[in-house]
């Protein structure tokens, strides 16, 4: 992977996990202080949007680096193997679920993918914490 891949990697990284983060936490930990608020706070309608334009960007730095440093450790590499292939199994179904809790119309399936995103997201993370420091060590 070249410096400039693993650079916009990690900005769309930090983009989409940082915009996640906080609008998990505005969602699920922030009570509102009006009893009729629509939302628990008033930049969480920002945040979901930042983290949903965000999104597509970490879609293309995973598709830029596929084949320059993914295909390529799968066929030889053996360093840091094991979080790697966790990141790339978590992916499909961290992305698609993103996607889809943004078209269900069903309360019941909305729910699901949220649930699914939100489990692969901070499965997500952690492999790529510990992918990134096992490339350092």
């Amino acid at each position: 992977m070249t410096r400039p891949q693993l650079i916009i990697l990690q900005i769309a990284n930090l983009l989409v996990v940082g915009t996640g983060l906080v609008y998990a936490w505005m969602r699920y930990a922030v009570t509102p202080t009006d009893e009729w608020a629509v939302v628990n706070h008033p930049l969480q309608p920002l945040v979901q949007h930042l983290h949903v334009l965000a999104a597509p960007l970490l879609v293309f730095a995973v598709g830029l680096i596929w084949s320059g440093h993914v295909a390529a450790k799968l066929r030889n590499g053996r360093r840091n193997r094991a979080a790697g292939i966790g990141l790339m199994a978590l992916f499909l179904p961290m992305a698609a679920s993103g996607y889809l809790l943004q078209v269900a119309v069903d309360e019941q399936w909305r729910e699901r993918w949220i649930w699914v995103h939100v489990a692969a997201s901070l499965a997500w993370i952690a492999a790529f914490i510990v992918h990134q420091v096992g490339a350092v060590v």
